[in-house]
């Protein structure tokens, strides 16, 4: 079944499993952007399977976002749009959501923006099956493309939100990105340092991403941060974000350093739950990406690595050392 920008939504795979186990209570989790096809997909689901549908309200920003209280409580879980994480088990089955859309008129678009003869080639998970097609259509054009290979994902020229491997070897100074949204390509740019040009197929926009322009917004986060004396040291309660061990370190460092600090759990980090509480700024030690969405907040949040800088053990320009 195709809805919505051309993604395939696997709906004859997804009601044959369903058969194949047996499953009486389903449950489905789609992105921010795609709910709004959830009843339609759950009621077919239903009408031809049989089985409960129990959609999910809650947030599904990644891989690492799995609804598992839902999982819980249904026989399987199909999550869409994110490629699934080697230690997910089998009760959760993801959806890929690829898409059909043509990305060629899109990097045909871009290719007066690439300044150089040699570019990195990347896409999100919807348009990575696309790569081999918009490197043979570059070489028309005179530009050599790479696709990199990371050992960490599972497509070659696959980028996630949180991880740009796939990118950071590639031997150029600019690379070209296929995909919607600003997530994705600022990450890259932020944490590679290499220039990005942006092709959305969907709309046919071509953006352009500077580092240093966006290395600057973290920058005054951090000097926001070095007359604070407490800290609050955040926990993402999120299975694939959780990182207790690294609180803890985080909050035994700043101690040493005679700041005060505590620490508090949050499944969804908004500003007003952060207000409630009487510290002069953050470290957020879930996605490291969601930093860069408070930037406007009232206290600081800072990363990890950022909360390192201000405490003295980490030089600034190792904040962007991507690993």
């Amino acid at each position: 079944m195709m809805l919505k920008n051309s993604y395939e939504f696997e709906l004859e795979k997804i009601k044959e499993l369903i058969k194949e186990r047996r499953a009486i209570r389903v449950g489905l989790q789609l992105p921010e952007g795609l709910k709004t096809k959830a009843t339609d997909i759950a009621a077919e689901i239903s009408q031809e399977t049989g089985a409960e549908v129990i959609i999910s309200g809650n947030s599904c920003y990644g891989a690492c976002d799995v609804d598992e209280k839902l999982e819980r409580i249904v026989d399987v879980l199909f999550h869409f749009g994110h490629t699934e994480l080697r230690s997910r088990k089998e009760k959760c089955v993801f959806i890929e959501l690829r898409s059909g859309v043509d990305v060629k008129p899109v990097v045909e678009k871009a290719v007066t923006e690439i300044k150089g003869d040699t570019v990195g080639l990347v896409a999100t998970l919807q348009h990575v099956h696309a790569l081999k097609e918009a490197k043979k259509l570059l070489a028309r054009f005179g530009k050599k493309a790479v696709i990199g290979k990371s050992r960490n994902l599972k497509y070659e020229g696959l980028v996630l939100g949180c991880d740009f491997s796939s990118a950071a070897m590639v031997p150029c100074e600019e690379i070209l990105f296929i995909g919607s949204g600003s997530f994705h390509p600022a990450g890259l740019t932020l944490y590679i340092g290499k220039r990005v040009i942006a092709a959305d197929p969907f709309t046919m926009q071509i953006s352009i991403y500077e580092a240093e322009e966006l290395r600057k917004k973290r920058y005054v986060a951090i000097e926001r941060a070095l007359d604070a004396k407490s800290f609050g040291v955040i926990i993402g309660m999120k299975s694939g974000q959780s990182n207790l061990n690294s609180a803890i370190a985080l909050r035994i460092k700043a101690i040493e350093k005679g700041l005060n600090a505590y620490l508090i759990t949050m499944d969804e980090i908004g500003e007003e739950k952060l207000l409630a509480f009487k510290v002069d700024a953050f470290v957020n030690t879930a996605c490291p990406r969601l930093t860069e969405d408070f930037i406007h907040f009232k206290k600081p949040v800072l990363s990890a690595k950022e909360f390192e800088v201000v405490i003295g053990e980490r030089e600034w320009e190792d904040i962007f050392v991507f690993v």
